[in-house]
């Protein structure tokens, strides 16, 4: 496989054990390395780890045309074909060591971890069982690519790891995984992209059982070739007790083809992201290989308005403008994403976005999103939970611009309100349409003093010929809000004023008999040739005027008709 790969291994009984139990492959053909921590004692652990190594490069070198194709960049042949392939190899690995211990009643029960490292193409494939790890030294930083199938490590999981209850476990470094102890096991598997540069450490628990932090690691074998890296590693591990069996192989890709910054740079950014946070090193990394790099150059379409959408894209350098139409509403710098609502439906996009100069951006589509939360679902699961998380918090920071927006919208109604009256203060009334009248009776006040009528209808003439001997005849004072009745008897005092709706003006019927009106004797009337309203007392509102047609009776001495 790649001549560019520098590689070393080494293994060390320790001291503390009488025999290592440990074993290691390195096959640079394949681009194949292994390490396996044998378990069971009496010898079975050794001959588990040696099954297990043997087992799983004798399974990829039936397929080593199909890693060939892949190395070659035959497209027919996929990452997730190769990862497959690795994943079977791990379980015929599994299938041997348990049919050898069904085959001898003594190494029953035997088993081994297995971390198995293909690089190929430029992925690296990943196959994982137990508690021996694999690291990562890029761009100064290292990350663990596996994840401990221990008992200390599933109680760190599930939050339970308190110092009384470490210093009740008696066998610490018991796994909840082992190759060939059960016909069948699980076997994690995942790939990433690789980069020149790249350093990778598998090791037993030997090793990193006396490391506390990855940081430590970088700092020990930071400038050192391959085999003194090596050395070093076990030399440290026996200094600090040796108490296991100690492993490490060590795998750098030459810097011969180019660096690692675009790789560094497209981690960091995805690492940045709210969508891919609590998401571990092999997790991103794993998000990080199914991300497809895209360079654009000046005014290059990105997407464009009203198509659907069906990917997100992540600004890793250069800029990007956002067009609705002929305007620019936005932009993007390196950092930036957009479109990640086509992760979850095929909508279309709302806007257009081109290339502001020369970009680089990553381009994640649906359907390799929603494989990953079909396949690794405990990378699916944080990633819903982070997109769940993300969609509320923009749900409740727009429902909060809505609020503030209709407070400063009913503000600025209030505000026009006030400059409407102040206008229509200071506006004059127009003046109202003429409406003829009919010619009005004197008024009532010193009669009634409290009445405000303008008009007066005297009795009809059948109420006066049937008024009896002793009887009262009364007027009506017609007003806008209410109707008083005036007692015609000079010594009764005035009826209480009474509301009564004012009957609309008909066509009267001509009376028989129409009587002379005459005027209360007490009441203070004149009878002027216009019959107009007397003026009212000083200090007093004017009478109000109803418009309204009045009913004005025949007089007594018009023979015209």
């Amino acid at each position: 496989m790649p001549a560019t790969i520098r590689t070393h291994a080494r293994t060390d009984v320790g001291r503390v054990r009488e025999h290592n139990e440990d074993n290691f492959l390195v096959d640079r053909r394949l681009g194949l390395y292994v390490v396996c921590d044998g378990m069971g004692g009496h010898a079975s652990g050794e001959v588990a780890s040696s099954i297990a190594v043997q087992g799983l490069r004798d399974a990829l070198k039936k397929d080593e045309d199909f890693l060939l194709d892949f190395a070659k960049g035959d497209a027919s042949v996929r990452p997730e074909d190769v990862k497959n392939l690795v994943e079977s190899a791990a379980h015929a690995a599994n299938a041997a060591v348990f049919a050898e211990a069904q085959r001898d009643s003594a190494k029953r029960g035997m088993g081994t971890t297995l971390t198995a490292l293909v690089l190929v193409g430029g992925y690296g494939f990943i196959a994982h069982v137990g508690d021996s790890r694999c690291y990562l030294f890029r761009g100064g930083e290292v990350r663990m690519l596996t994840e401990d199938h221990s008992v200390i490590n599933e109680l760190k999981r599930r939050g339970k790891l308190t110092p009384q209850i470490l210093e009740k476990i008696g066998n610490k470094n018991a796994v909840t995984r082992a190759v060939g102890v059960y016909e069948t096991v699980e076997v994690d598997t995942f790939h990433f992209l690789t980069a020149p540069g790249d350093r990778y450490l598998l090791c037993s628990d030997g090793l990193h059982g006396y490391v506390e932090k990855e940081e430590e690691l970088n700092a020990l074998v930071a400038g050192l070739g391959e085999e003194i890296a090596t050395q070093r590693l076990i030399d440290i591990a026996n200094e600090r007790g040796g108490k296991d069996n100690i492993t490490a192989v060590i795998a750098t890709i030459t810097q011969d083809d180019g660096d690692a910054s675009d790789m560094v740079l497209a981690y960091e950014t995805l690492a940045g992201m709210p969508f891919f946070r609590h998401l571990e090193p092999r997790e991103l990394l794993r998000v990080q290989a199914m991300a497809r790099p895209r360079a654009f150059k000046d005014s290059d379409l990105v997407v464009n308005e009203g198509t659907p959408g069906d990917s997100i894209f992540v600004v890793l350098k250069g800029n990007a403008k956002v067009q609705k139409g002929e305007a620019e509403i936005a932009r993007f710098e390196a950092g930036h994403f957009f479109g990640e609502m086509s992760l979850i439906e095929k909508a279309p996009r709302s806007a257009t976005v081109l290339s502001d100069g020369a970009s680089q951006m990553l381009e994640i589509a649906r359907a390799d999103f929603f494989k990953i939360l079909r396949e690794e679902k405990d990378i699916g699961v944080k990633l819903l939970w982070n997109f769940v998380t993300e969609l509320s918090k923009r749900l409740r920071a727009t429902s909060q611009n809505l609020a503030a927006v209709k407070e400063q919208m009913n503000i600025a109604v209030e505000d026009l309100t006030d400059a409407d009256v102040f206008l229509f203060e200071e506006e004059a009334p127009a003046a109202p349409m003429p409406v003829p009248r009919a010619p009005r009776v004197p008024s009532l006040r010193a009669v009634t003093p409290e009445a405000t009528s303008d008009t007066m209808v005297p009795p009809t003439p059948t109420q006066a010929a049937s008024a009896g001997e002793g009887e009262t005849v009364t007027s009506a004072v017609i007003q806008r809000r209410r109707v008083v009745m005036i007692n015609s008897e000079p010594d009764a005092p005035p009826a209480p004023a009474a509301p009564a709706p004012v009957p609309a003006a008909q066509p009267a019927a001509e009376p028989a008999a129409p009587a002379p009106l005459e005027a209360a004797p007490d009441a203070d009337v004149t009878a002027d040739a216009d019959r107009k309203t007397d003026p009212p007392p000083a200090g007093e509102p004017p009478d109000e005027i109803d418009d309204r047609p009045t009913v004005v009776p025949p007089d007594p001495d018009d023979h015209s008709r």
